[in-house]
């Protein structure tokens, strides 16, 4: 069941072009819904940080986001918005959202409240704070959701690939498990 690391590599270098194809296409749904998650999410934490009230209402709807599962979510994608490449962009946006959300609103809350009371103080507007004070500090903590959210955008897509089945490494990974060809399978997941 488990083919030779050569079987591998001659199925994976045999055909390379077709790989990097997939890879290509798996890639290009991967950031963008990075990008389309990551923005949604990094708007989400800006509101959220300006009221704790809107804090309180729309967090929760975000932990019920990410609680989903993901392989419940993606063929729902599919039957509403067709066998492109969106929904599988929804997917990889959809399971990086979270992530990018928790962190940027813990960094936006993250300022220094000694800062905060000197910006007060000389009379800084919120929209001046969030810009000189809180997105600057909030930095360290987006740049470590990223290196979470980038490889689970990578995930999503491959997983939205997988419901679709047209193009893309996940389509690759489905047609040859269906077709049990082990070499092609450990190939595209390499």
């Amino acid at each position: 069941i488990v083919p030779a690391p050569s079987a591998i590599a001659s199925d994976l270098f045999g055909d390379i072009g077709q790989f990097a194809l997939h890879g290509a296409v798996t890639l290009g749904e991967a950031a963008a819904g990075f990008a389309l998650g990551a923005t949604v999410a990094i708007v989400g934490a800006v509101v959220m940080s300006q009221s704790r009230t809107l804090e309180r209402s729309l967090l929760p709807l975000a932990v019920l986001v990410k609680v989903t599962p993901i392989v419940a979510v993606a063929p729902l994608f599919v039957i509403w918005f067709g066998f492109g490449s969106f929904p599988k962009i929804l997917v990889a946006s959809l399971i990086t959202f979270f992530p990018v959300l928790v962190n940027a609103l813990a960094g936006l809350r993250s300022a220094s409240p000694e800062a905060l009371d000197l910006l007060r103080s000389l009379n800084a507007s919120n929209t001046e704070i969030l810009w000189k004070l809180r997105a600057p500090g909030s930095l360290p903590y987006l740049f470590a959701a990223f290196r979470i959210s980038v490889p689970l955008s990578v995930i999503g897509a491959v997983v939205g690939e997988w419901f679709t089945g047209d193009r893309g490494l996940g389509s690759v990974i489905i047609v040859a498990h269906n077709n049990l060809d082990m070499p092609r399978l450990f190939a595209a997941v390499a």
